[in-house]
């Protein structure tokens, strides 16, 4: 079984390795999130 962290952002529970979780040194997002940050940073650019 994943352990359960909070997202940053929405604090919604997620699922991720212990492993992801010390490589992003806690910060988890989830992917509604992270989908969200990625349109916001391709919007800029343009």
């Amino acid at each position: 079984m994943t352990p359960l962290f909070k997202c940053l952002v929405c604090r919604k529970d997620i699922e991720r390795s212990t492993k992801s979780f010390w490589i992003k040194k806690g910060h988890l997002l989830c992917s509604s999130c992270l989908d969200n940050i990625e349109k916001e940073k391709n919007t800029s650019k343009n």
